[in-house]
């Protein structure tokens, strides 16, 4: 899992169907009810590109891949069940109990041999991406002087800069909630490395531009037994910050993702900062897939 930051980590775990946007590929989980979320982003690798619906039910969670340029390849977080290591703690991440309030979704943490359950939850804060485009975005000549409100219309460059989102469009804006740091990763994080000395040293590799970076290692799980490094990258001019973090867990190295409950809550002020619109209702995906299936 290679995480570009915008915004603080959080777990955005990613349902319509685009006629002429290739086919899709989907995994329901639990029993759904009537409360239900869906949010959507857009991801590219190599030349593919792809639009990742997430729907959430109160006891499901239902993943969809849509192609929308090629054949997108990359792994989806698509399984029910994902590990959770922190601080003298293992647990699990499970969809079979997600309750949905509106735009609130409550996923309990499971501790390993316990009746024991933490609390994670997020509520997805909302942005009207009415009229907004890629000039509503100032990239500055410097990652701390940004201002504006980034979108896929600012990673997608080979659309018109003055194609606006259409009536409707919706950005969210998730605000994680957790009762403590972990890490969390499922069995198709796990990586071909020996050792995680291995993984550190292809992690410090990952730019040839000589950017600073940072690596800390840490213990974490059940007595503090399994091992931890996260590999950090500075912004550097426009470019941002870029975390890695991997895990030896029972024997193997996975990539995984972090979640920090000190974090800060994401910026909503496109004047003093940037606000991270890369999460979308269905409105805004729709427009974004027309588009990206015009113009590439």
């Amino acid at each position: 899992m290679n995480k570009l930051i915008i915004t603080p980590i959080a777990l955005s775990l990613l349902a319509s169907v685009l006629i002429g946007c290739g086919e899709g590929e989907d995994a329901i989980f639990g029993s759904g009810g009537s409360n239900e979320l869906t949010v959507s982003t857009i991801e590219r690798s190599s030349n593919a590109i792809a639009r990742i619906d997430t729907t959430y039910n109160t006891g499901a969670r239902r993943v969809k891949k849509i192609n929308i340029v090629g054949s997108y390849d990359q792994n989806l977080d698509d399984l029910d069940l994902s590990v959770v290591l922190g601080d003298k703690f293992e647990g699990t991440l499970e969809d079979k109990h997600i309750e949905v309030d509106g735009r609130l979704v409550k996923r309990p943490i499971y501790e390993k041999n316990s009746s024991n359950k933490l609390k994670f939850e997020t509520i997805y804060r909302t942005r009207d991406l009415s009229g907004v485009d890629a000039r509503d975005y100032d990239a500055s000549n410097s990652y701390a002087n940004r201002r504006g409100i980034f979108t896929d219309l600012n990673n997608y460059t080979k659309i018109p800069n003055n194609i606006g989102f259409p009536s409707g469009s919706i950005c969210y804006i998730p605000v994680v909630t957790s009762e403590r740091s972990f890490f969390v990763f499922d069995v198709k994080d796990k990586t071909g490395f020996k050792t995680l000395d291995n993984w550190v040293s292809d992690a410090e590799q990952r730019f040839n531009d000589k950017r600073q970076s940072s690596t800390t290692r840490i213990n974490i799980g059940f007595n503090n037994s399994q091992k931890a490094a996260q590999v950090k990258f500075f912004a550097v001019n426009n470019d941002p910050e870029y975390i890695y973090n991997g895990v030896n867990y029972d024997g193997g190295i996975y990539e995984a993702d972090f979640v920090n409950s000190a974090a800060s809550i994401p910026n909503q002020d496109s004047i003093r900062g940037v606000v991270d619109c890369t999460i979308v209702n269905k409105v805004a995906a729709d427009f974004l897939a027309t588009q990206i299936t015009k113009h590439y």
